[in-house]
């Protein structure tokens, strides 16, 4: 990942499932990267959550986005936030009034 001078900043955060390869994850990351460079965003970081909902990892990448000023977060999927769209739009709301980032699924990009 190449750090543009100026680009804004992009958190990234998936879920890890036990179950997940290593193969896997850093095909997650790449593709998370590549979207932060044909967007015109440097990927930050991005946040790992090894416990199936857990919320530390989560509250870490918005006290992060605060701390920065970042206004962008990209996930793999919205099942990587929760796995029922009613917590889905609770987090993602959350994330959007406690920081003003929005949060954009590569599953769901058009």
């Amino acid at each position: 990942m190449s750090h543009s001078e100026g680009a804004p900043l992009l958190f990234g955060y998936m879920r890890v499932p036990d179950d997940m390869t290593d193969e896997e994850v850093q095909q997650k990351q790449a593709d998370m990267g590549a979207y932060a460079e044909v967007e015109g965003f440097t990927l930050a970081t991005v946040f790992h959550e090894f416990m199936n909902g857990g919320v530390n990892v989560f509250d870490e990448m918005a006290k992060a986005i605060q701390h920065v000023e970042a206004r962008h977060v990209i996930v793999p999927s919205y099942r990587d936030l929760a796995l029922t769209r009613p917590l889905q739009d609770a987090m993602t709301l959350h994330l959007e009034q406690t920081t003003g980032a929005q949060i954009v699924s590569l599953d769901e990009r058009s």
